[in-house]
């Protein structure tokens, strides 16, 4: 594609069968998920979203175009946006040099577009917490995050930090909340460019809602090319 990249987004986890759905992936499981939720928008239902093996990027890389529409539906604005999708095939403290060969392949220079979604043990179940550019210590102690800034010799990301899970069912409900959630507040935030905004209306503590959606399964189905 020859036209800019808009937005890289990128899940970090480990590739590790042991990891696979499990809260060290939520970076890879939030990807997947992303990826189902922006096709079937697209109308593409009959095939799952296609990934491609990058072992030169040290990622699983999906380049799409995505249509925009605002929260009643309607296209907006140049209607459409370039998104890559990825998934560092490295292990997670060291997942900075993955997002730095992307970010040079793609000639991607606008770091407030680099948006890194992780897990953090100091984030309740359900709930998202976003950080931008400039707040170093909300990285401490994260090891993929703190080796991002060092790789990228920049603390200008965008970081959505997912609330721990675990395998009992209430949490599994509530991390399907939060895939839901962190989803609406993306598309939030590429419609108003105000990340003020969205850490309000989505970041922000509240009290969870009673009944949630029942998932029997973190496991959302793609391709991958490559392989």
């Amino acid at each position: 594609m020859s036209r800019p990249v808009d937005y890289i987004i990128a899940g970090l986890g480990n590739p590790e069968p042991e990891y696979a759905n499990t809260r060290h992936n939520a970076g890879y499981i939030f990807i997947d998920y992303l990826a189902n939720v922006m096709t079937l928008t697209q109308g593409e239902v009959q095939n799952p979203p296609v990934f491609y093996r990058r072992i030169d990027l040290s990622a699983d890389v999906r380049d799409t175009i995505f249509n925009i529409t605002n929260e009643t539906g309607t296209s907006i604005g140049s209607n459409s946006i370039r998104v890559i999708l990825m998934k560092p095939l490295i292990a997670m403290n060291e997942s900075g040099l993955a997002i730095q060969k992307v970010m040079r392949n793609y000639n991607f220079t606008n770091l407030k577009k680099l948006i890194v979604v992780a897990d953090d043990l100091n984030t309740l179940p359900g709930i998202l917490m976003i950080q931008g550019g400039g707040d170093l210590a909300a990285m401490k102690g994260h090891k993929g995050l703190e080796n991002i800034v060092s790789k990228i010799d920049s603390i200008s990301i965008t970081q959505w930090v997912l609330g721990q899970f675990s395998k009992e069912n209430r949490e599994m409900d509530l991390f399907g909340h939060l895939l839901q959630l962190t989803t609406q507040a993306l598309k939030d935030y590429n419609i108003h460019q105000d990340l003020k905004r969205v850490k309000k209306k989505y970041a922000q503590a509240k009290k969870l809602p009673n009944k949630l959606n029942e998932m029997n399964s973190l496991i959302f189905p793609v391709d991958v090319h490559g392989v």
